[in-house]
Parts: structure tokens; C-alpha cells; sequence
């Protein structure tokens, strides 16, 4: 079966040629996004690739998405992204790869682009039959580009300048029973910078810490502190609940601004199918959609199965 393979390769290869991100936008995944973006301790799987990356270990089989976020409702302003996940065989470990980029486009042409390319592993440290504990670690190359100038009375245009540093986040993810599990994440923790020794921009470091609660089967509640270093706080909250069997519902808020988003997830056998709805207080609303597959076998399973 070389089909999930091919589709993994295909998935993120659209994005390889960008790298990103530095503006730190809303969630990458409409999953993330519909319950507020509280995912540091309740991400799972390809789900995790963003928010924890203990969170991988905990995935199992075969995964992934693709997602597209018209950022509020602006044409020019685009957010995509896509990961491939697979746990590893007979062993604690889960593995993703993926893209994201982040551009403001107008008229065919590029006037910003960001890029993050990224790999990340997650692992169980502790398991036992009440409790487990994970942690786990994110490598990124990032870009920045701002495009081309407007071209001059001979038709030339000038490179206005592009830029690549590396980055790392790291986290950790406990759970305690099926009930509760908490999580922490620090994304940029080795502080990559842009630019010369003259002009240097670092790239936000962001520290997240968050908690999971299911009261019963189905209903997942969640809650996470977000703080940039030398900058804002942001508190989230949702709740993720398994309406019917393929459907699952999402509601969450923000803070930094106040804001509340809803959205949906879809499970048609190996097809996920997951949309968000985000409210902002000033801006137009914003949408993000997002498919891909679950499989119960790992991608080392399904080539020996070929």
C-alpha cells in the first residue's frame, strides 16, 4: 500500500519551497482554532504538531492535514498549512513533518511571505496503568521574504531582501487516569534571530502551559495560559464534545483580543473533514478549513503491507 506514502509526500510538498513563522498567528489546525486555540495538554497525534510536540506520542497509526485560514476574510492575507504523522511500531514514539506559510498576496504578486518547515518527535518518558508522561521537541527552519519592489520605467524590480534562521520548541504532556492530563510548551526556546549583528530581530518566544479535563466519554474541556516573553498574556478556553459517532462539536474563547470561535469536526472513516469559525471584536470574521485521514496502521506497517 504505497497510496498513504505517496499522499504524506504530497501533502507538504506544496509548502517545502517557503519555511516560517514569525507573526505567531492563530492556530495552523482548524481543530486547535474551534476550541480557542487550548490544545498544550489535549493535542494528540498530527493534531500536536503545533501547540506540544510531547503530544506525538500519544498519536497512534497513521495521520494527516491540510488546512487553509483566509485571516478575516482579507484575499490577500492567507495562512496555510499541512503535517504528516506516523507512531512508530512497538515503540512509545510518535513523528511528524510538515509546513505552514503565512503571505500577503495581491494581484499574483508576493508582497510578504513567511515560512516554517519543521520536524518534530515525541516520545513517552513513563508509563504505567494509571498515569504516563511525555515530552517531546520541534525543529523548524524559518523564513522571512518581503518579495520584490515595484518595478521602475525599464520594467526592473530589486530583490527587497530575505532571510532563514533555525528554531526549536520543546514540551512536555502527563496524563493522570483517562480523566486529566496536563501539558507545557516553549516554542523558539534557543531565541533564532533575523538580521545582521547592526540590526537583529528575535523571533517571539512563546511559553504555554494548559490543562485537560474529560467529566465522561466524549466531552473534552480545556484551558491554557499563553504568554509571550516580554509581551501580552492570553488566556483560553474550550470545549471539544462527540455529539454523534462522525461528528464532533467545538466551541472556545481568547483573550489579547477577546475573542470566540466554534467549528466542527467530521469523521467518515479514514476522511477528517474539520472547519473553524473565528469572532474577532474589530476585524471581519474569519474561516478555516482543513482535511485529511486517519489510519490504524503506521506508515512502517502499511509499506511492509504493500
Amino acid at each position: 500500500m504505497r497510496f498513504p506514502l505517496v499522499f504524506l509526500l504530497t501533502l507538504t510538498a506544496p509548502l517545502w519551497a517557503f519555511g516560517q513563522l514569525i507573526s505567531n498567528p492563530y492556530p495552523a489546525d482548524p481543530a486547535a482554532l474551534a476550541v480557542g486555540g487550548a490544545t498544550t495538554a489535549s493535542a494528540t497525534g498530527v493534531n500536536a504538531v503545533y501547540s506540544n510536540p510531547a503530544g506525538l506520542a500519544y498519536g497512534k497509526g497513521t495521520q494527516g492535514r491540510l488546512a487553509y485560514h483566509q485571516l478575516y476574510g482579507l484575499s490577500f492575507l492567507s495562512h496555510m498549512s499541512a503535517a504528516a504523522f506516523t507512531a512508530v511500531p512497538n515503540a512509545p514514539h510518535g513523528i511528524a513533518l510538515g509546513a505552514q506559510t503565512l503571505g500577503t498576496r495581491e494581484g499574483g504578486h508576493t508582497m510578504a511571505s513567511e515560512t516554517e518547515a519543521f520536524l518534530s518527535h515525541g516520545f513517552l518518558l513513563q508509563q504505567d496503568i494509571h498515569s504516563s508522561l511525555a515530552v517531546g521537541y520541534t525543529l523548524k527552519l524559518i523564513s522571512y521574504s518581503l518579495g520584490e519592489s515595484v518595478a521602475n520605467d525599464q520594467g526592473i524590480s530589486e530583490n527587497l531582501g530575505d532571510a532563514a534562521t533555525f528554531g526549536l520548541d520543546v514540551g512536555g504532556m502527563a496524563q493522570l487516569w483517562d480523566r486529566f492530563k496536563i501539558g507545557a510548551a516553549f516554542h523558539n526556546i534557543n531565541r533564532p534571530q533575523f538580521g545582521s549583528s547592526v540590526a537583529k530581530r528575535n523571533l517571539p518566544q512563546v511559553f504555554s502551559g494548559g490543562f485537560g479535563y474529560s467529566p465522561y466519554y466524549g466531552v473534552l474541556t480545556t484551558f491554557d495560559v499563553e504568554r509571550i516573553i516580554s509581551g501580552e498574556t492570553q488566556f483560553k478556553g474550550g470545549m471539544n464534545a462527540a455529539v454523534v459517532k462522525p461528528l464532533d462539536l467545538r466551541l472556545g474563547i481568547m483573550t489579547n483580543p477577546n475573542s470566540f470561535t466554534a467549528g466542527f469536526g467530521l469523521h467518515w472513516r479514514e476522511l477528517v473533514v474539520d472547519y473553524a469559525f473565528l469572532y474577532h471584536p474589530i476585524l471581519n470574521p474569519s474561516h478555516q478549513i482543513g482535511i485529511g485521514f486517519n489510519l490504524d496502521k503506521s506508515l512502517p506497517e502499511l509499506w511492509r503491507a504493500k
